[in-house]
């Protein structure tokens, strides 16, 4: 049996900034399935505040306590927050603060992950395990109404958890359902996703300075 390929000593951290609980229940889980032999790094930042300066904390934290790492960081947040928040997430933002600071030049590039509308809308990609994990009679099972992901998140999964007398609760809570979830199926249909974890396996051994080449 062939050994895992691993990343090299010298490369960079994959650090993921996780927006919410939910988050950090269903990426760890994408990183075991598509992401194994990269080094990576997760952690979260809370719903509700200024995500700009949470991520920039998370990223001084990480340096802080890693100073020999050279990091790229990847933001995964959700549209959703940028239409209510009166700090929407914002990249170029959270750039030029980084390169303010001589002491975050271990940073190499700063990327986001998107869900779009919600992390929620990303699980109607399989229906099918949404529905056995509500042990649903096929003849009540409704795939057509969930075909649209954009204009689906956490409301309609709540209603249709409560459609078979049960109840969604997001974050750690949620770690069963998401677990029965086929992760495989859903990165084969979520482009974001798909995009996400292309871009960190194309960074992973990459040492170019993207961020502070021009600086």
């Amino acid at each position: 049996m062939s050994k895992q390929k691993q990343t090299p000593i010298n490369s960079p951290v994959s650090l993921l900034i996780l927006e919410g609980d939910t988050e950090s229940v269903f990426y760890p889980i994408v990183r075991d399935h598509f992401l194994k032999g990269i080094k990576i790094h997760l952690c979260q930042v809370n719903q509700g505040s200024n995500i700009n300066k949470q991520i920039l904390s998370k990223i001084f934290i990480y340096i802080y306590n890693n100073p020999n790492d050279l990091i790229r960081v990847y933001c995964c947040t959700d549209t959703d927050r940028n239409k209510n928040s009166p700090t929407p997430f914002d990249i170029p933002l959270i750039e030029n603060e980084i390169k303010k600071k001589q002491e975050m030049r271990s940073v190499l590039s700063v990327n986001s992950i998107l869900a779009d509308p919600e992390i929620e809308s990303w699980f109607f990609y399989d229906i099918d395990s949404i529905y056995k994990s509500l042990r649903a009679d096929k003849s009540k099972r409704n795939h057509e109404k969930y075909k649209n992901n954009k204009s689906l998140g956490k409301r309609e999964l709540k209603k249709l958890f409560e459609q078979f007398g049960q109840i969604y609760l997001p974050g750690k809570k949620s770690t069963h359902f998401i677990s029965q979830l086929d992760i495989g199926k859903i990165v084969n249909k979520c482009k974001e996703l798909q995009e996400g974890i292309s871009l960190i396996k194309s960074q992973a051994t990459d040492l170019t300075n993207y961020l502070w080449e021009n600086h």
